[in-house]
């Protein structure tokens, strides 16, 4: 994947090249210039793109409006919300991908536990004449069964009202009026985050239980209802599950609709974009973006840098135009993979037959043969895209959210930087000294203990490429470079290559000259884990100014014949994890009288699986009083060994005597502790 440009030192070191590498060119949506923001999405939801031209924001409700259906009528058949995504009155999700829906994008109906809801669309479809729903009284001298009803908004909105009334007008088949058919008694509950039976499972059999039971907040609840049209305020919330009981009592419940409203912004905001495709495969290089905070103020949108409002964005790359992945039933009753034509020409769920007949259609998924997984989020506008290099198309989602309903985020604009490639493709593969073909499980190492890594690069170019002169391997904190061959030669540092300062997590080489041409490059070096895994990614880059090249990403894969790895990525045998590993003071007695003999004490102490720890390291005394502070900073997983030299705090020479050295990593989890003598002879 695309990684973080040069460090620091080595931007020193390559001025002109990244001058250059600040304007390749870019893929941009939104803002003045970029593409519609409609017009490059596959789909978005609970998002304005008119408000503000050229940029995007949560969409803000307006109060009196019904959130379950469109507020301009699409379609007489098939009802829609407020954001015009189709209603879906099933819970299975081969059913509900089947109907081309998605869950968490369209709203959801159902009746009791699970049972699908078709005889009931029409309670959200603003047709408030007609009956949708009974629970009939059985008998004059029975109770009406206890029902429920729930409703998914797809994303969290900002709720906080609700009615429901039978029709107004009209005639039972007994002559009496159905304005008198209300529910006598009804509980609503509400919910903002789901639990699984509120998904895809079936609510019965994931709680045990077919009795009905409330969401998370009760927000009414009677038996003596004398309202045909009940209306129920409550605090302004965010919701995303509303749930209604019925029955209980001597009476007949009939309703035609159910409304519920709110004001602010949703609780999300999500944006998936259509796959861009370029005229080649491409190296991508930063993304940026602005965004920007507001919260109303008295109708008012005031920008305040401090409201609980967040931008996320993930991206991924691909090789061809659709990251989908389509599924249908085979004679067996098993998901089989197909291509979209045949996905689609497959018969649609249907509520009279069971899932897993052949020929139905199935699951949607992800294309994870040809399309990477979504990257991780991306921190800050600037950083390096996350997605793999060599690939020929691009897809970007995002999440505009907000925890109070009176603030929202817009977003002005995104930009993707994009260039040629380097080279055809660029592989590597790492593997053990003398261990080239490893276990199957992959390779493994102890945790913090040095080991020799062989790193192998294989380039290939199809013509036309400009090449590359430089190379950057991440690498764990502390590694020591060995060697380097090419092209099965042993290559001379300063002659054949130039090994370049960079961030402690890197190996950075320079070449003469650039490689046009197929080339192998074997990188041996000492390093030791410090994490779970870690990869050993990086990139390949052109330094010439010209070019205004982007590096490109090198990736896993078969570098060299007789290595058997073709991953980059190490994992540690031990599982359990220690965060602070054995503390070791080199050497244990210090004689600081300046012969350049044991004039400094370095304090070895390997820390383990964190990404950032405070980390104190102090001389005591024998009574516990801190005698020097002999480090104190801020540092992730790796092997540390700050020195002391036998000077107090003061800087004078303490005396002679035993002390001890107090090492201390705090993390989330806690301060991990270790405590080691020490002795000072003169």
């Amino acid at each position: 994947m695309a990684r973080t440009l040069i460090r620091a030192a080595l931007l020193l070191a390559l001025a002109s090249a990244s001058a250059a590498q600040q304007n390749p060119s870019a893929w941009v949506v939104g803002g003045q210039r970029g593409a519609p923001w409609a017009a490059s999405a596959q789909r978005f939801i609970a998002l304005d793109d008119s408000t503000r031209p050229g940029a995007l924001q949560l969409q803000e409700l307006p109060a009196g409006i019904n959130l379950l259906r469109e507020r301009v009528r699409f379609s007489a058949e098939i009802p829609r919300n407020i954001f015009g995504y189709k209603w879906s009155f099933n819970r299975s999700r081969y059913r509900i991908e089947g109907d081309t829906l998605l869950l968490g994008w369209h709203p959801r109906l159902w009746i009791g536990g699970g049972a699908a809801a078709q005889g009931i669309r029409s309670l959200v479809d603003g047709d408030e004449l007609n009956p949708s729903f009974t629970n009939a009284q059985p008998a004059a001298d029975r109770v009406a069964p206890e029902t429920w009803i729930t409703i998914d908004l797809g994303v969290p909105l900002p709720v906080d009202s609700v009615s429901f009334f039978p029709p107004q007008n009209g005639l039972t088949s007994s002559g009496q009026r159905l304005r008198d058919q209300y529910p006598q008694a009804y509980e609503l509950s509400r919910a903002e985050l789901p639990v699984e039976w509120l998904l895809y499972e079936d609510e019965t059999s994931s709680t045990g239980s077919t009795r009905y039971h409330p969401l998370d907040e009760v927000l009414a609840s009677t038996f003596s209802n004398n309202q045909s049209v009940v209306g129920l305020r409550f605090p302004l919330h965010f919701t995303r599950f509303l749930r209604f009981r019925f029955g209980g009592v001597k009476s007949t419940s009939i309703l035609s609709e159910i409304k519920a409203f709110g004001q602010g912004f949703p609780a999300q905001g999500r944006y998936l974009s259509q796959p861009r495709a370029f005229d080649q495969p491409v190296s991508f290089g930063a993304v940026t973006w602005k965004f920007t905070k507001y919260r109303l103020v008295e109708g008012q949108a005031v920008e305040d840098p401090a409201a609980p409002v967040a931008f996320t964005l993930r991206s991924r790359s691909g090789t061809d135009a659709d990251p989908v992945a389509y599924y249908v039933f085979d004679e067996l009753g098993r998901q089989q993979e197909v291509d979209r034509i045949t996905y689609f020409k497959a018969t649609p769920p249907n509520d009279s037959f069971e899932d897993g007949l052949p020929n139905f259609r199935a699951a949607l998924g992800d294309d994870i043969g040809n399309w990477n997984a979504w990257s991780i989020a991306y921190q800050a506008s600037g950083d390096q895209l996350r997605s793999s290099d060599g690939r020929q198309f691009l897809q970007f989602a995002f999440e505009i959210t907000t925890a109070d309903p009176l603030a929202f985020g817009v977003l002005d604009s995104l930009a993707f930087q994009v260039a040629p490639l380097l080279a055809d493709s660029v592989l590597a593969e790492v593997s053990l000294e003398g261990q080239p073909e490893p276990p199957a499980a992959g390779i493994a190492v102890p945790l913090g203990v040095d080991t020799v890594f062989v790193y192998d690069l294989r380039a290939t170019f199809g013509g036309g490429q400009q090449g590359f002169d430089g190379v950057e391997l991440d690498v764990p904190a502390g590694t020591r470079f060995l060697n380097l061959e090419i092209d099965g030669r042993p290559a001379a540092e300063g002659t054949d290559f130039s090994l370049l300062p960079s961030g402690s997590a890197q190996l950075a080489f320079a070449f003469p000259q650039a490689f046009r041409t197929d080339t192998a490059l074997r990188v041996r070096f000492r390093s030791a884990l410090f994490q779970p895994s870690a990869f050993f990614g990086g990139n390949v880059l052109n330094r010439d100014p010209q070019l205004q090249a982007l590096p490109q990403s090198i990736e896993a894969g078969d570098a060299r014949a007789e290595v058997r790895s073709d991953r980059i990525q190490v994992v540690a045998t031990q599982l359990d994890l220690q965060v602070l590993g054995q503390v070791r003071l080199q050497p244990a007695t210090l004689t600081p009288n300046g012969d350049g003999v044991n004039d400094q004490a370095r304090v070895e102490l390997p820390v383990f699986g964190v990404d950032l720890a405070r980390i104190e390291v102090e001389v005591r005394d024998l009574s516990g009083r801190r005698v020097a502070q002999v480090g104190s900073f801020a540092g992730g997983a790796g092997r540390y060994a700050p020195a002391w030299g036998g000077a107090d705090a003061s800087g004078k020479p303490v005396p002679p005597g035993l002390y001890l050295v107090v090492v201390k990593v705090a993390v989330d989890e806690g301060t991990f502790t270790a405590v080691k003598p020490i002795a000072v002879v003169y």
